[in-house]
């Protein structure tokens, strides 16, 4: 959530006292540049943290605007886990060939390799790449030692990455620079136009 401090409303209702709704206006549109900035800087410091891709944080990011009347904007991310497959995995297609042979005991067997977090990572004991009959690839365990039933494996999704404690307390400080600079803006815009 993006608000105002009352240090903040008290400056704009001040210098812009003499023009009747012009300091509900400017404050508004301050707050909606500061939720534009979270969203960028969210984006932004995610992927320095974790391998993702940029689409894919921006398209779970949605922003509730702020107006004169109601002064205040939100910034929500909703979304679910992503597949392993969605971040850096090694292999990244199924190894048939590979599996007959390990089978056969005529190869050692593959390990997969995961990257989530830059810098972190590693094989994943009895892990495999499977396609699925609709045509889905990704990576999975066996529940037992029977061949079924499998589970697929996740990482995070991005609401949880966005909510990591390095990453949220980036996004708040952003957001509340870029309002202070943009109060400023809109109040000077609002006073050089009504001159």
């Amino acid at each position: 959530m993006i608000e105002l401090t009352m240090a903040q409303v008290e400056k704009a209702q001040r210098m812009l006292s003499h023009l009747p709704d012009a300091a509900p206006e400017a404050m508004a549109r301050a707050i909606n540049r500061a939720a534009e900035a979270a969203k960028t800087e969210a984006a932004r410091k995610v992927r320095e943290t974790y391998i993702v891709r940029h689409k894919d944080v921006v398209d779970t990011i949605k922003i509730s605007r702020a107006s004169p009347t109601h002064l205040m904007a939100r910034v929500i991310s909703t979304g679910t886990v992503f597949p392993l497959t969605k971040f850096r995995v090694t292999p990244k297609e199924p190894q048939p060939q590979r599996a007959a042979a390990v089978r056969w005991k005529k190869a050692r067997p593959f390990k997969v390799t995961a990257r989530v977090k830059r810098g972190e990572g590693g094989p994943i004991k009895s892990a495999f790449v499977a396609r699925m009959s609709s045509g889905h690839v990704g990576v999975f365990k066996r529940v037992s030692e029977a061949r079924s039933p499998i589970q697929q494996l996740y990482g995070p999704s991005i609401p949880q990455m966005l909510d990591s404690k390095t990453v949220s307390e980036w996004v708040y400080e952003k957001a509340r620079e870029t309002m202070d600079k943009r109060l400023d803006h809109e109040i000077t815009r609002i006073l050089e136009a009504n001159r």
